[in-house]
């Protein structure tokens, strides 16, 4: 009988950690797109990437404006081309206002001696589209500077 009643207090305890746990997890992700919402309202609905440092230099993009950030590839050509209205990696547009998430999961400045303290440390910008798959901007990949990853982050709204 007391086993039963533990069993149940552990059980019950648990649903409500998890319950806790996603109320938490939404309203952090209701929060950021409150404040992308914010964002594209004070610039009249309209997506753009606010940048308040030195823009990179380059062509426009017809359809994005002007480049506003270029993060290159460690090796090879390529690079990730903020735009002032869209992001174009590799093949693939992506105008911000199909953004719907944005996170930074900034690096960490320790050594790091095995595979797996260099894949644990690694940065990484996540950036959610609406439609289609999530794009990784990896520290592994991409020069990732955890400051500027995060205005641009901070300049798209989340």
């Amino acid at each position: 009988m007391i086993t039963g009643i533990v069993f149940l207090l552990i059980l019950a305890g648990g649903a409500a950690l998890i319950i806790w746990y996603l109320k938490s997890f939404y309203a952090e992700r209701d929060n950021r797109a409150k404040k992308a919402e914010e964002h594209r309202n004070k610039h009249g609905g309209e997506s753009i990437l606010e940048w308040n440092g030195s823009l990179a230099s380059g062509a426009p993009d017809a359809e994005f404006g002007k480049l506003v950030v270029v993060v290159p590839k460690k090796r090879g050509d390529g690079a990730a081309l903020f735009y002032e209205k869209g992001l174009v990696l590799e093949k693939r547009r992506l105008p911000y206002s199909e953004i719907k998430d944005v996170l930074l999961e900034a690096a960490t400045e320790n050594k790091k001696y095995t595979l797996k303290q260099a894949v644990r440390d690694m940065g990484v910008l996540w950036i959610y589209p609406k439609k289609g798959t999530t794009i990784g901007l990896r520290e592994m990949s991409y020069q990732f500077d955890n400051e500027i990853m995060e205005k641009i982050k901070q300049g798209l709204g989340f």
